[in-house]
């Protein structure tokens, strides 16, 4: 697969409470050791994409977004694959913690899942440049 966007191009904004969770996790499993995070489209249903987190290994095609924390002396690196790349380039990763609900993990926002539902994937304009036919 074409890899046609660089980390640099990806706007994350990681919430504070998704860094702190997320370097307590890394700190405290020890089967995280070698692993980074992971972000990726997990699924696309009609009100749009569905999104999968958790720690995995680098693959060869993966942009690496880094960002370092020095108050707390920790340096975040995100992995994401380039379909999700191309169709994340605006999003928010947060942590919600809601115990009276009994809800708990990560949530990413894309700010272009609008753009993103029923079957958008027909126009392909709005496929990713390697996925469009010639």
């Amino acid at each position: 697969m074409e890899k046609n966007l660089l980390a640099s191009d990806i706007k994350l904004f990681v919430t504070d409470s998704a860094v702190r969770q997320i370097q307590l996790m890394q700190e405290n499993d020890y089967t995280l050791n070698g692993l980074l995070f992971r972000i990726k489209i997990g699924g696309k249903g009609c009100g749009g994409f569905t999104y999968d987190t958790g720690f995995s290994e680098l693959d060869n095609d993966d942009l690496v977004m880094e960002t370092s924390y020095p108050l707390i002396n920790f340096t975040l690196k995100v992995l994401i694959d380039p379909f999700t790349a191309y169709y994340t380039q605006d999003s928010t990763l947060d942590y919600l913690l809601d115990p009276a609900n009994n809800e708990e993990g990560f949530v990413v926002t894309n700010a272009a899942d609008g753009q993103h539902v029923g079957k958008f994937f027909k126009d392909e304009s709005k496929l990713p440049p390697w996925a469009a036919k010639k």
